[in-house]
């Protein structure tokens, strides 16, 4: 594509080219502050460039690298084991496989403590990372192993750590991965984004409370659009927290539920908490509103 005809596709009097990683191009509306990628442009590079295999490439190769390391210090980290025990640790993915692996890990915990919970912060870490399933269940195995205020501590401080990493590598490594596989959903979360770009903070903790956008697109978009890391952290740490607040008190309540009994999560009360307080995070941007209006 020539200069000219790429010129032609953007007049100069609204829009600003910006570039992310120099790996992508989008388009900056300068009056509405709408970040959006380029549909000509995306074309020239989504099929033909480079720079996505590499980055795919090496994306994949941290993903085995971290896991190499997790498998590695888990192995290092867990106290001596009989057969039948090793059998049974493994990530749960139900309460069945929840509740074998609590019994295991209690009859440890005692006498070796400090590994059952570095093996617990780094397992936690390790999926939040890579948005592997089953955080919500070591968040209740926690609450079952551990007291309730270090477990919801150290599982808000594990969330905002590994979400971390994740904007780290979708930053660093994997704009044009992201951007190709996702950036349709980009798009159409920074339009709500650029709304709230003013009171970021509140906004991120309200995000971490309701289950849209799912998390994994909020890790991964977040670098792509410009909010900054601090604010992604500790908007993170403290969003994480009231729902975490309830599969911790879950896992608090395990040992009580007999083996038929279900565990409910998702009750009115539940729902009502959490809408509650998002409604006290958003106070904030209310008041400052209205006294600017």
């Amino acid at each position: 594509m020539s200069e000219t005809e790429d010129s032609s596709l953007l007049p100069k009097t609204t829009e600003t080219r910006l570039e992310i990683h120099s790996y992508t191009t989008i388009i900056q509306d300068v009056e509405t502050g709408t970040i959006v990628i380029s549909k000509t442009e995306k074309k020239a590079w989504l099929w033909t460039s480079n720079s996505y295999a590499w980055s795919l490439a090496t994306l994949v190769l941290l993903l085995l690298t971290f896991s190499a390391l997790e498998y590695t210090l888990l192995k290092l980290s867990l106290p001596a084991m009989n057969p039948e025990d090793k059998d049974g640790i493994k990530f749960p993915r139900n309460l069945e496989e929840l509740r074998r692996l609590n019994a295991i890990l209690s009859l440890y915990i005692d006498q070796y403590f400090l590994n059952v919970y570095f093996t617990f912060v780094i397992t936690y870490i390790y999926l939040q990372s890579f948005s592997i399933p089953g955080s919500m269940w070591l968040s209740i195995l926690g609450g079952t192993l551990f007291s309730f205020w270090l477990t919801l501590f150290t599982v808000s401080l594990c969330s905002a750590i590994g979400a971390t990493i994740a904007y780290i590598i979708s930053a660093s490594l994997g704009s044009v991965a992201v951007i190709k596989l996702i950036g349709e959903r980009i798009e159409k979360w920074n339009q709500q984004l650029v709304q709230h770009k003013q009171h970021m903070f509140n906004y991120m903790i309200v995000l971490r409370i309701s289950p849209f956008p799912p998390n994994w697109i909020v890790n991964l978009g977040s670098p792509q659009l410009g909010v900054p890391i601090g604010v992604f952290f500790w908007g993170t740490f403290l969003g994480v927290a009231p729902p975490s607040f309830i599969h911790v008190q879950a896992g608090a309540a395990l040992d009580r539920l007999s083996s038929s009994d279900k565990l409910e999560l998702l009750t009115l009360t539940n729902a009502a908490c959490l809408f509650a307080v998002a409604i006290v995070a958003l106070i904030p941007v209310f008041l400052k509103k209205r006294f600017n209006s």
